[in-house]
């Protein structure tokens, strides 16, 4: 069976990985051509690159990819590279994750469903490369939540799992045995019991339950604490919910053996920017400063096995990865003047550093996989990410910052079209989702490229309330949803029609998820400013959203919900921007577009906003997906939504 299952799959996968050879050419043609049209079905073929993983011993590289619908785990040997393994794991959308256990052992989550269709839940699987032994890691009865690993035997032989007997209980921690999976499921030994409150646990390097995150009714959270796997969990630190501050250290990594500290990402004293430290659990007191910069706020970090940061990753214009370790950086070095023209970053390095993962990308570059062994000097390459789609043909983004009309300096990024010049361009705004700690990147991006090859300038701005830029810029987008937040999408278009770059008369918005809601939100508010708007998986009615998933504007340490919302104003109704209320103020053609499945922002905010447009007499473009969630899982549905935002801005806002 498994011999079969690879040998179709080999068939299946011939045209994914090409024969090794060095990277492409990145110099391309003269900007001054108008490139041909990309076909959307270019941009829509998903990558099936993204997460690939590098073995442990470097000896392997793992990734998943879509096939005639089916979704399979491929393993691939990292010297001849050719597929040593590969297994269906089941409906794209029903796939998590996956990582190593070990060098020949695989965990996968997956999402199922119970049996009157009713219920999600996540479930564990181990596999055991090179044979038919999938077991699942399960216990007789078990909540919601079974793929919670707080940690991997490095050697692959266990796996420690949190996870709740049963319905309405508090998780305890389970030790699932790993050695013999062809013995069949593995028991789940309880190591570590319950707490009642505790709903999240934490182990160090060497699998020792450390720490416990409780919660409790009224809002109240606390954080329970032992110096080693032998004393009593002890209360270190309460709070409320409501208690912005006090979050400040709980966001944490590096738990370590022997050690009370660990590494937190946290602004020290008298600063603005986020910096990666020192965290004492045992006095409740920051450290040292491990790494900071003065530009951008420190958002990441790559530790070794022994908790040994190897490197920093912060935001400015762009996005940088900071080697501290001296030879990763000096290969780091060395493999970007070997790759020109695009960056180089290192995604995966083996435990002995004998071999990488090494990925050359661009803004203006899909990207393209290779795999580095220092020790023979060898790079090959493995597959480009969109391999239809020439670099030459893309544009390169440019960082800018604007002046704002309250005074704010913004930052953003604008595409140009190819062969187009620099004047009276036709405008797209493109505003991020989230909104709040979230930003764009001067990073490849499917739909900024299509616009731009269908003839646009595409302009992404960091508007107030956006991530990376200190907290006293995320701050400023308290109480401004489709207000001063919105005003910074139309004070870009201001400033480039101001520069000469824009024709004013020539000017969409389209986004996704609060992109979205800010696109309808910019027709409905500035019809003067926008020709049309596009909106994916957008937000329509704020209240209704907010009440369904709090954590969709500010996540688990965000502080009280309603002070973003409001700031400092007690007369801030969000029905006032709210577009499913405010429709009937709708004079510009809209493209509203939504996945039946979406749990982010649900389906039903799409149907409000139809409902209520068909009750004010507006016409709206739909555009709906059965099987889409808060994005795409089948490349035809994505194909299908470009070719439908393309049209629509063929119509109402022509390139040419």
């Amino acid at each position: 069976m498994r011999k079969t299952m690879i040998a179709a799959a080999l068939t299946l996968l011939a045209g994914l990985v090409p024969l090794p050879a060095m990277a492409q050419d990145k110099d391309g043609s003269s900007a001054a051509e108008i490139p041909a049209e990309i076909p959307t079905e270019a941009f829509a073929s998903q990558s099936q690159l993204y997460g690939a993983r590098l073995s442990p011993d470097g000896k392997h590289l793992a990734f998943t990819a879509l096939v005639d619908e089916k979704l399979y785990l491929t393993v691939f040997d990292a010297q001849t590279l050719e597929m040593a393994d590969a297994i269906i794991v089941g409906e794209q959308d029903d796939f998590n994750w996956f990582r190593w256990a070990g060098n020949n052992r695989l965990l996968i989550s997956v999402m199922m469903q119970d049996r009157r269709e009713t219920y999600y839940f996540s479930r564990l699987m181990a596999l055991e490369m090179g044979t038919d032994n999938l077991q699942p890691l399960v216990l007789r009865r078990m909540a919601f939540n079974g793929d919670n690993i707080i940690h991997v035997d490095p050697d692959g032989d266990f796996v420690l799992i949190s996870m709740a007997y049963g319905l309405g209980r508090y998780p305890g921690v389970y030790r699932f045995d790993l050695s013999d999976l062809a013995a069949g499921p593995p028991e789940g030994e309880l190591v570590q019991r319950p707490i009642d409150g505790v709903v999240d646990w934490f182990a160090d390097e060497t699998g020792d339950v450390r720490l416990g995150y409780g919660r409790a009714t009224g809002g109240r959270r606390h954080l329970e604490y032992r110096s080693n796997g032998q004393d009593d969990f002890r209360v270190i630190a309460r709070t409320r919910v409501d208690d912005e501050d006090a979050f400040e250290y709980w966001n944490w990594t590096g738990l370590r053996s022997g050690s009370d500290k660990a590494f937190v990402f946290a602004i020290p004293e008298g600063r603005d920017r986020q910096a990666l430290m020192e965290f004492d659990f045992n006095t409740g007191e920051p450290g040292a400063v491990v790494f900071e910069s003065d530009s951008a706020d420190i958002d990441s970090v790559n530790l070794d096995r022994d908790g040994t940061p190897l490197s920093v990753g912060y935001a400015g214009d762009d996005f940088r990865r900071e080697w501290i370790d001296p030879q990763i950086r000096q290969w780091q070095e060395q493999l970007s003047t070997a790759l020109p023209g695009s960056w180089v970053s290192i995604r995966g390095i083996a435990d002995d550093r004998s071999r990488m993962l090494v990925l050359q990308s661009g803004p203006a570059d899909p990207g393209a996989l290779h795999v580095f062994t220092p020790g023979e000097r060898e790079l090959v390459l493995f597959a480009e990410y969109r391999p239809q789609i020439r670099a030459e043909d893309l544009s390169e983004p440019a960082s800018f910052r604007y002046e704002a009309r309250d005074g704010t300096s913004i930052q953003a990024y604008l595409t140009l079209p190819r062969g187009r010049g620099d004047k009276a361009l036709p405008l797209i705004v493109h505003p991020h989702g989230g909104p709040y700690g979230v930003r764009d990147w001067d990073e490849y991006d499917d739909m900024v490229q299509l616009l731009a090859n269908r003839g646009y300038a595409v302009v992404q701005p960091n508007f107030r309330g956006s991530g990376g830029f200190g907290e006293s810029f995320e701050l400023l987008g308290n109480g401004q949803i489709g207000r001063a937040m919105q005003d910074d999408l139309d004070d870009v278009v201001a400033h480039l029609v101001a520069q000469g770059t824009v024709d004013p008369e020539r000017v969409c918005i389209l986004g996704s998820s609060y992109g979205g809601f800010a696109a309808l939100w910019g027709a409905i508010r500035n019809p003067e400013i926008y020709r049309c708007a596009v909106s994916f998986a957008g937000v329509t009615h704020f209240e209704r959203q907010l009440h369904y998933n709090r954590d969709f504007l500010f996540g688990r340490n965000r502080g009280r919900w309603w002070d973003r919302v409001d700031g400092d104003q007690t007369n801030f109704d969000l029905d006032d921007v709210s577009p499913a209320v405010q429709v009937g103020r709708l004079t510009r053609p809209v493209l509203l577009v939504h996945g039946e499945e979406d749990s982010v922002v649900p389906y039903d905010q799409y149907e409000l906003m139809v409902s209520r447009a068909r009750g004010a007499g507006v016409e709206l473009e739909t555009l709906s997906f059965e099987e889409a969630g808060h994005g795409f899982d089948k490349p035809e549905d994505e194909q299908a939504y470009y070719d439908a935002v393309v049209d629509f801005l063929a119509r109402h806002n022509p390139a040419d």
